[in-house]
């Protein structure tokens, strides 16, 4: 049996606004989540994280804009100094860890049901 998010809409643009504005209301989640494994040195790249919305692709980034920042995510050995979670690719890794509640909050919102990845 395939799981996933069954939600019958009266039309696309009602799946559209519905999606939306759920994935506006995981994303303060989404990024706790990041944090949880991101490497922290003294915090500046931690703190520059911003999201971009994109409506029209139903689409949410999260970027981390310091010059260094593409280079930690993918290389190195992440310091747990200050953060004993750091890792390399924590969005990615968060992502596997909370990504089932990101879809929970997401088909909450959508007033549906979340039951689990389709793989």
């Amino acid at each position: 049996m395939a799981k996933g998010f069954i939600f019958t809409p009266a039309n696309p643009a009602e799946v559209r606004n519905a999606f939306n504005k759920s994935l506006l209301a995981a994303r303060e989640q989404i990024h706790t989540d990041c944090d949880y494994y991101i490497r922290v040195d003294t915090g500046t790249m931690r703190d520059t994280a911003q999201m971009a919305f994109n409506p029209a692709d139903m689409e949410l980034d999260i970027e981390w804009v310091t010059p260094y920042a593409e280079k930690v995510y993918h290389s190195g050995n992440p310091s747990r100094d200050q953060n004993p979670n750091a890792s390399l690719k924590w969005a990615e890794k968060a992502g596997k860890r909370y990504g089932e509640d990101w879809g929970r909050i997401i088909a909450k919102g959508m007033g549906g049901e979340y039951r689990g990845r389709t793989e």
